[in-house]
């Protein structure tokens, strides 16, 4: 369970870092797990251009059980449940995957820009973003703009019309809108840690990564989760393993 302190730091600053969230056999089970899934295909998969390694699978939890016990049966409904302070569902989960020396770079956005057309009324969602590897500054670690999901959605214009999971993002933000968004908040800061590691992240935090300049593959385990009167129909859906259709609620065990 989450402490107050930890709630009112996720509300001020739009993340939270929580330390060993996943330790031990559980750690090395869903590690284990990945590596199988990461030899597998589908169209849930997308891989480097040149290396052929994985940079996202969409729903990884259909290929692997002990992938779905850590939304179903682990600490996390609870804590979800503390931060949303509502009942919820899983609107997406991927592995995202940092090969080292690859392209592999996220410009700036916020979450919600890309989510609200696919039916997400308002900005009330969070992602849990579990450390599989270790993560420093090397190797192409999330950055954050820490209190920025404050300041609502920002300015951005249309980048790429036929985006949809492409680092050449549809949306994207100006040199003149982030230095004010710095400005206003804090400095830029990454999400380091160990595997096991998480971080909370609200879907509003503007947020971006850049290549892997490391030795070791950067490997994130994602959930996003949304209220379940959150959402909307929309006539053109993306595919189901990237945004989920079914929204029953999660109820912590």
């Amino acid at each position: 369970m989450l402490s107050q302190d930890q709630i009112n730091q996720f509300e001020k600053q739009g993340f939270l870092h929580l330390a060993s969230w996943l330790e031990g056999e559980k750690l090395e089970q869903v590690i284990q797990a990945i590596e199988k899934i990461e030899q597998m295909d589908g169209p849930e998969f997308f891989r480097e251009k040149t290396s052929k390694k994985i940079r996202t699978v969409f729903a990884p939890e259909k290929f692997d059980s002990s992938i779905l016990d850590l939304i179903k049966n682990s600490p996390l409904p609870y804590e979800i449940k503390q931060l949303l302070k509502s009942d919820f569902y899983l609107f997406q989960s991927k592995l995202n995957t940092k090969a080292c020396l690859e392209s592999g770079v996220w410009s700036w956005h916020q979450d919600f820009k890309f989510w609200r057309e696919d039916g997400m009324l308002e900005p009330k969602a969070l992602t849990v973003a579990i450390m599989l590897t270790d993560v420093d500054v090397a190797n192409g670690p999330i950055l954050a703009i820490p209190s920025s999901q404050q300041e609502g959605e920002v300015n951005s214009y249309l980048n790429n019309p036929d985006g949809v999971h492409d680092e050449n993002l549809k949306y994207m933000i100006s040199q003149s809108t982030l230095a004010s968004m710095v400005d206003k908040y804090s400095p830029i800061i990454p999400f380091t840690g160990k595997a096991g590691d998480v971080h909370i992240f609200h879907c509003n935090l503007l947020h971006s990564s850049y290549q892997n300049m490391g030795v070791v593959d950067r490997k994130l385990l994602m959930f996003t989760f949304n209220p379940i009167e959150n959402i909307q129909e929309v006539s053109d859906p993306r595919p189901e393993y990237m945004v989920k259709r079914d929204t029953s609620a999660i109820n912590p065990n």
